[in-house]
């Protein structure tokens, strides 16, 4: 049984999409804390802090499941030469924190688990320890490399790389696989290359139990991951801003038009809503266009462009690489 690593995946679908692409190699980017669900797990907490009472160390009960995961990607990729990059942060996310100080200014997961302020302090403890470890034990010349970004958010890393061209992620006979269950990243799917592999829990026929899926979302749906009725290929991946912008999106605290300020009879706009204003207003996938083109659009969009930019900024990626200093992506 894992305690951290709780990402379950199909190999059979990655190798599917090798094979229908013709591609020779592979390049995973996992989003660490993305996979790791036991860093918001209470009973991990109380083991990990438990192990360290008893102990005086942190048990490396994540290294283990850590290593034992990659080698599994290893082996059953390796005809592909696979590259491994691994991101994650120390959730401070100061790139968003400078266009608005009250990103993420809530309770953490911890102070949510822990009441004891001594264990919250260990666990953080513990949590960077492993931070640290996983830097040095996981960045390995032509088979791995590790961003740790700490204080800047790390989901754009694998969009970061693609752009740059880093690790072969630009090279036609490369596929790029993300392994997240983040919306944000979808945009990354804009690319030809790269794909996004998400495991989620449904409800049976029945409503009583829960069967997991698995999902791979491409360039031309990765609609479908926010709406699963959404037909493919009447919005592409690089609209995956625009729309959370108009929606939001909880996870990062990104508000949605619901709470804009000339929202007057506050009409809910979730991610169906901002679909629909897109296709029916011709709305452009970038802050830049809709701003050349803002006289045409309806009230909502053009009384609240404002708001739409500031979140636009914050969940683009290439807007975020404006934010980050260079020396920090190396």
């Amino acid at each position: 049984m894992n305690y951290y690593i709780k990402y379950q995946l199909k190999y059979s679908l990655i190798l599917e999409m090798l094979q229908k692409l013709k591609k020779k190699r592979i390049n995973f980017f996992i989003d660490l804390q993305s996979i790791t669900k036991g860093f918001y797990n209470k009973e991990v907490v109380l083991i990990e802090i438990g192990r360290y009472a008893t102990e005086g160390k942190v048990s490396d009960i994540l290294i283990q499941e850590l290593r034992n995961f990659l080698n599994g990607l290893f082996l059953q990729f390796k005809m592909y030469d696979p590259f491994f990059v691994l991101a994650y942060d120390d959730g401070y996310c100061k790139q968003q924190k400078v266009i608005d100080p009250t990103y993420k200014s809530g309770r953490s997961t911890i102070e949510l688990i822990v009441d004891n302020d001594q264990e919250v302090q260990l666990f953080r403890q513990i949590k960077k320890y492993y931070f640290e470890k996983i830097e040095t034990l996981f960045t390995k010349k032509d088979i791995s490399k590790v961003f740790y970004l700490r204080e800047y958010e790390s989901d754009l890393i694998p969009y970061y790389c693609v752009v740059n061209g880093l690790f072969d992620s630009d090279q036609d006979d490369v596929l790029n696989v993300i392994l997240s269950v983040d919306k944000d990243l979808l945009q990354t799917c804009e690319f030809t290359n790269t794909i996004q592999c998400v495991t989620s829990f449904v409800k049976d026929q029945t409503g009583r139990r829960f069967n997991i899926q698995f999902d791979v979302f491409d360039k031309d749906n990765a609609i479908q991951y926010i709406n699963k009725n959404f037909r493919r290929g009447i919005l592409t991946a690089k609209y995956i801003p625009m729309i959370l912008s108009l929606g939001g999106d909880k996870a990062d605290s990104i508000p949605s038009l619901t709470k804009a300020p000339y929202n007057p009879d506050k009409e809910k706009i979730g991610d169906t809503k901002a679909m629909d204003l897109i296709i029916n207003n011709s709305i452009p996938a970038t802050i830049e266009e809709l701003k050349w083109c803002l006289n045409k659009m309806p009230d909502i969009i053009k009384n609240n462009f404002s708001y739409i930019e500031k979140n636009f900024k914050m969940i683009s990626f290439e807007e975020q690489l404006k934010r980050i200093p260079k020396q920090i992506l190396k």
